[in-house]
C-alpha cells in the first residue's frame, strides 16, 4: 500500500482533524512581530479544546473589530511562521474550515483555542523533522517526514509534492506550508482508503466520482 499503516508512533498525528487533539505543553510564535521584530512571550498549552483564559488576551489584540469572532483577514494578520513569513492564505482558509464549529466563517474564542493547541502540536513535528534547525523543511527533512508517517511513496511523487507546496519557490518548505501539506496529503489518503475496500492500493473510480472528491477537498 502506498498509504500510511495503522500504528507508527511519529504517524501523521490524530489530531489533523480538530476534535482530535491531543497537544503537548510547547510555546509557539503566533502573533506578528512587535518593533524589535523579537518574538513576544506565549503561554504555555496544557490541554487541548478547552477554552485557555491565558490566550483571551492575546484572541483581543487580534479581535481587530472586537466582535468577538476573528475573520480571515484578522487572523491572516495575527498567523506567521516563526521567521515572521505570513501565512500562505490556503493554510489561513484551511485552519477556518477545520476550527469553524458553528461555521459562522469565523473564529470564535473557544475555536481559536483549539487552533493555537493544533498548530502547537504542529509546531512539535516539525521542529522534530527539521534537523538542521534552519526553521525551513527541505525536501530530504520532508521525505523523512512522509517515512515517519508511514507513506511509502516514490522519490519523483515526493518531490513533486514538496514542490507543489514550495509556493515561495524558495526550495524549503515553512511551517504553514508543511502543515498544509501534510494535511492535504492525509485528506486525500483518506479519500483513496474509503474507495480501496480490500487495501491493496489500487481502486476503481468513476469519472464523476473522481471529480465530486476532488470539489470536495476544493471546498
Amino acid at each position: 500500500m502506498a498509504y500510511n499503516r495503522p500504528y507508527n508512533p511519529d504517524e501523521l498525528p490524530r489530531f489533523a482533524e480538530p476534535e482530535n487533539v491531543r497537544i503537548p505543553s510547547m510555546k509557539l510564535r503566533f502573533i506578528s512581530p512587535p518593533t524589535d521584530s523579537r518574538p513576544p512571550p506565549s503561554p504555555d498549552v496544557t490541554q487541548s479544546g478547552a477554552a485557555d483564559p491565558k490566550l483571551l488576551p492575546l484572541f483581543r489584540a487580534v479581535d481587530k473589530d472586537g466582535t468577538g469572532h476573528l475573520s480571515e483577514a484578522e487572523l491572516s494578520a495575527a498567523l506567521v511562521n516563526g521567521d515572521w513569513s505570513s501565512f500562505d492564505p490556503q493554510t489561513v482558509r484551511m485552519m477556518i474550515r477545520m476550527f469553524d464549529a458553528d461555521r459562522s466563517g469565523t473564529i470564535g474564542f473557544e475555536e481559536f483555542c483549539g487552533l493555537w493547541s493544533f498548530l502547537a502540536s504542529w509546531r512539535t513535528l516539525f521542529d522534530r523533522f527539521d534537523v538542521d534547525r534552519s526553521g525551513n523543511i527541505s525536501l530530504p527533512e520532508f521525505t523523512n517526514a512522509l517515512v515517519a508517517f508511514r507513506y511509502r511513496l516514490t522519490p519523483g511523487f515526493v518531490e513533486l509534492l514538496f514542490r507543489t507546496y514550495d509556493k515561495r519557490n524558495e526550495g524549503v518548505m515553512s511551517f504553514d506550508l508543511f502543515v498544509q501539506a501534510c494535511i492535504s496529503l492525509k485528506r486525500m489518503t483518506d479519500v483513496f482508503k474509503k474507495y480501496d475496500d480490500d487495501r491493496d492500493g489500487y481502486i476503481t473510480l468513476s469519472f464523476e466520482d473522481f471529480l465530486s472528491e476532488i470539489l470536495k477537498q476544493m471546498k
